[in-house]
């Protein structure tokens, strides 16, 4: 990889986890409002630090499959089951999104028309292939950080280290690398060592420093729908609230999208097909409360990812150990 597809990669990890519910502050409060700031900010490094996790996920997956190792009627109806799942959860996380870009306009119905349409442009564009999504995200996440700092630097900072609650962090790890994996795992096929561990240093850096940001901003106003924007206003600084919202929903919303349609397509090969489909699921969320998605989803999604992630680099590292019997570790690194 050259160091621009680094970065693109690395933009599109960041920019599946960085949604609605990050940069609002919303979800930053549900899993980590009764802790410290150490949670946040060791989990935020965590999620980045996964990122090369799946690039060699799918290093591995690619060479098994090369070796025809993923046959069979019981692996063909795992992977089916399995896809279901995340299909559903990116279903919940687009849902969510949408509701997410209606309430950053208003409560009004011609507000919240405004935000919609824009949620399902985006959603449009992202089902036109992994190109789209890669330039929306490599173009709002450096905008995006830098609103953060910002907002951080007009944070009261009243803020403690302790406690640390392990299994929130590790469910909110969780629920956002079901997203982030998604998109990542297929650039594993073409990743050398070093690509793998720069792309996951990227993402450690930049999602721990974010995400402890966002928890110090979130902090000031913890009981608001959207946290981090209240603070925007408390501040008179409403509309750079609204940017630091809107990016990161915008970010999410065409990587869960992108997700969906993959799974989409397998089962209606036709771009045009997938895409009125996309369009159809959008308009089926028209009026949903963010808040309250945000509430129920999330906990589910965050459940449903602990234990596939459990099953699935379970199974990797037994399928990796024994790709060595098979030779993969006589291989000639990748230059």
């Amino acid at each position: 990889m050259t160091r621009l597809e680094r970065v693109k990669v690395a933009s599109v990890f960041i920019g599946a986890i960085v949604g609605a519910g990050f940069a609002t502050g919303k979800e930053i409060i549900l899993f980590f409002g009764n802790g410290g700031y150490l949670a946040p900010l060791f989990t935020g490094i965590a999620m980045g630090a996964c990122a090369s996790l799946f690039l060699y996920v799918g290093k591995i997956a690619s060479k098994l499959k090369n070796k025809g190792l993923f046959g069979g009627k019981i692996f063909a109806a795992a992977k089916v089951g399995f896809l279901l799942v995340i299909e559903l959860c990116m279903l919940l996380t687009m849902t969510t999104m949408t509701g997410g870009m209606q309430k950053l306009f208003g409560d009004s119905a011609e507000k919240r028309v405004i935000g919609f349409v824009i949620a399902a442009l985006c959603v449009g564009l992202s089902s036109t292939g992994a190109k789209a999504v890669r330039r929306i995200n490599l173009a709002l996440v450096p905008v995006l950080f830098i609103l953060l700092s910002v907002l951080f630097y007009k944070s009261s900072k009243d803020i403690t280290p302790l406690p640390i609650d392990l299994g929130k962090s590790v469910s909110y790890l969780s629920m956002n690398m079901l997203l982030g994996g998604c998109l990542t795992v297929k650039d594993g096929e073409k990743a050398s060592t070093a690509d793998i561990i720069s792309i996951g240093a990227m993402c450690a850096v930049v999602l721990g420093t974010m995400t402890f940001f966002v928890y110090c901003v979130a902090s000031d106003y913890p009981m608001s729908d959207m946290p981090v924007y209240s603070l925007c206003m408390a501040h008179g600084m409403g509309a750079l609230g609204a940017v630091a919202v809107g990016i990161a929903i915008l970010t999410t919303l065409a990587g869960a999208a992108k997700s969906l349609g993959d799974g989409l397509y397998a089962v209606m090969p036709s771009k045009a097909g997938v895409t009125c489909a996309l369009m159809l699921l959008t308009l089926a969320s028209y009026g949903w409360d963010f808040a309250s998605a945000v509430n129920m989803f999330y906990p589910f999604i965050a459940a449903v990812a602990s234990a596939v992630f459990a099953l699935v680099f379970a199974v990797f590292a037994v399928y990796s150990v024994r790709s060595k019997v098979l030779g993969f570790s006589k291989e000639k690194p990748p230059v």
